[in-house]
């Protein structure tokens, strides 16, 4: 199984923009690389990039032979004759289409068009959390780290062949401080914790994230789906 996360972060315009981008990247690292995302290997299948050139991008042409590919896109963007764009650098724009690879799996989480928060975020990082290993009165043995990653693998190979975008908020919005992107991991972590004997899949995570997003902004931030291929995206503990 070749199998890769593709971290690109767009500019930051301030000191505290970039701080925060890097703490949403950090929990993103720590969720795909714990059992929990799928035991991603931090030096081989992890990919981070701040403020790309476009000649960085061309030479990630090897991520097209891959057999499932994240591609996570953290910045500022907007929406231009019903087009998405995305601010890689101070005076560099792209669509996120562009970014879109060979490999027949791929799942692209969008944070764009977000409003400009001026205070750090207090991020909790996932292997911080306490397991909860108690199921039905009997304690059972948690998986370990290659047993997660055998069943991401599988579940990955069993899904259907396709690319599946998941956006912060609909066109015409913005997305507020970063809340789609901590919300998705936070529900993932408690399925991971509490739910037993499960591959749960992204459109389960993304419906629940939704809700919750629409609720707190009082329905100004509504996150959307393009495609229906349901990838794996939470291993559950045991």
């Amino acid at each position: 199984m070749k199998k890769s996360v593709l971290i690109i972060k767009g500019h930051s315009k301030t000191e505290v923009e970039l701080t925060n981008d890097r703490k949403i990247i950090q929990l993103y690292i720590d969720f795909f690389c714990s059992n929990a995302g799928g035991a991603f290997d931090l030096d081989n299948e992890i990919l981070i990039y701040e403020e790309p050139d476009i000649e960085t991008l061309n030479k990630l042409d090897i991520l097209n032979s891959f057999d499932y590919l994240v591609v996570l896109l953290i910045g500022h963007g907007a929406n231009k004759d019903g087009i998405q764009i995305f601010q890689l650098q101070e005076n560099l724009f792209v669509q996120p289409g562009q970014l879109q690879f060979q490999c027949t799996k791929q799942l692209h989480i969008l944070e764009t068009c977000r409003n400009v928060i001026d205070f750090e975020l207090d991020i909790k990082r996932i292997n911080r959390l306490i397991p909860k290993y108690r199921y039905g009165g009997v304690i059972k043995r948690p998986l370990t780290r290659e047993e997660s990653q055998l069943k991401f693998n599988q579940a990955i190979d069993d899904s259907n062949t396709g690319t599946t975008y998941l956006f912060a908020a609909n066109i015409g919005e913005r997305a507020y401080g970063y809340l789609f992107l901590q919300l998705l991991i936070k529900n993932s972590i408690y399925i991971h914790e509490y739910f037993r004997e499960e591959i749960v899949n992204v459109g389960y995570i993304f419906d629940q994230t939704k809700k919750q997003v629409v609720e707190l902004t009082k329905g100004n931030q509504n996150p959307t789906r393009n495609g229906d291929v349901n990838f794996p995206f939470v291993i559950t503990i045991i």
